[in-house]
């Protein structure tokens, strides 16, 4: 069985143990709901502020979504079999990055209706571009949060320390995916934001896998 099958494994896994709880994408949607409802009462429902709210409330719900990659085998006693799962950890990484993945684009998808229907933005002449931001970030968040989730996999208090680590090093994903949208949408030159955005991307790619076979090597 290659690398590519390994992943897939792990991957279907932890979106089948999803689909039958549902309890991940239930709860990242309602925070992600609350939020935009919140921010929207707030600052104002205008359309030049729905990028920012977007996103934001992306980043919540990812907050609260994210240590539950891992939580599960945790909760289960099974951290230890799914490790010694056949082959490099860094299947184990990239499976579980790409659940969170299609966890969270489900949840843009929503929010990117929802935001059209409340703040009365036209996501559907703008798809194609939304849905590339929508890449960018989401790619940036799933690589950094699969790594997090395991690093405070076993520390005391991860429900908060995970917001201290993962909002200010999401922090170029999220900004750059505000200006990115907001350029989209008022039609504005983006400037250097998708290149930050691309390379922020790229980095994490690069090293997170690296770091998360240290990091399960200490589990």
């Amino acid at each position: 069985m290659n690398g590519f099958l390994r992943a897939a494994a792990v991957a279907r896994k932890d979106l089948r143990v999803e689909w039958r709880g549902r309890q991940t994408i239930t709860a990242t949607g309602m925070v992600a709901l609350l939020m935009i409802l919140l921010l929207g009462f707030v600052v104002g429902s205008e359309p030049a502020r729905a990028a920012a709210i977007l996103w934001v409330a992306m980043g919540f719900a990812a907050v609260l979504g994210i240590p539950r990659v891992t939580q599960g085998e945790v909760d289960q006693q099974a951290l230890e079999t799914l490790l010694l799962y056949p082959g490099s950890r860094e299947h184990l990484f990239w499976g579980k990055c790409a659940a969170l993945t299609v966890m969270l684009s489900a949840l843009l998808v929503a929010l990117l209706v929802l935001l059209g229907v409340l703040f009365g933005v036209d996501v559907w002449d703008h798809g194609g571009a939304l849905v590339g931001v929508g890449v960018l970030g989401i790619v940036g968040l799933s690589v950094i949060g699969t790594l997090l989730a395991a690093l405070v996999l076993h520390v005391r208090g991860r429900e908060l320390l995970m917001p201290l680590l993962l909002l200010p090093l999401a922090l170029p994903v999220v900004l750059g995916c505000v200006r990115l949208t907001e350029a989209i949408l008022t039609g504005t030159a983006a400037g250097l934001w998708p290149a930050v955005l691309v390379s922020f991307d790229v980095v994490s790619v690069l090293v997170c896998p690296i770091l998360f076979e240290v990091v399960m090597d200490e589990v």
